[in-house]
């Protein structure tokens, strides 16, 4: 939970304003501390893993792979 609330607050010391977080089973324990900060909370079933979450993964790994194959070898 700690973490959780370090993470959150590190974001809105950007400037963002964390209204919603996507999670796995993991997270469920923490929805009571969540949903007191005004946050909703979305949890999947369990053996689950949110979509989106894994698409935005593979995207940075797939941009990540292009920016390294056009560095120079030598």
């Amino acid at each position: 939970m700690i973490a959780l609330k370090q993470v959150i607050e590190a974001y809105e010391a950007r400037g963002f304003k964390i209204r919603h977080i996507l999670g796995d089973g993991q997270l469920e324990h923490a929805r009571k501390h969540v949903e007191k900060m005004g946050i909703i909370l979305n949890v999947t079933s369990q053996d689950k893993h949110v979509t989106e979450i894994e698409r935005f993964i593979r995207t940075v790994k797939e941009r990540v792979w292009a920016v390294v194959n056009t560095l120079p070898t030598d």
